[in-house]
């Protein structure tokens, strides 16, 4: 999963090795002032982030290693 523009990473909704339904937010992402939540695009599990809450992100970072139906 991919920051869809420049931000802050703002909270981590998830652990590592949690399976997640789909559209279960992952993660929230500041931009614009407006804070965006980052979901599951489909039941899987989250294998890692990539960035810890607070650190500043760009356009098209991957956010967080996901695996599908794992």
């Amino acid at each position: 999963l991919t920051a869809p523009m420049p931000g802050k990473v703002v909270a981590l909704l998830a652990q590592p090795g949690q399976k997640v339904e789909k559209g279960m937010p992952l993660l929230i992402l500041e931009a614009m002032k407006m804070e965006h939540t980052i979901t599951a695009p489909a039941a899987g599990t989250v294998k890692a982030f990539c960035y810890a809450a607070g650190e500043q992100v760009s356009d098209g970072a991957p956010l967080v290693e996901f695996d599908v139906g794992a």
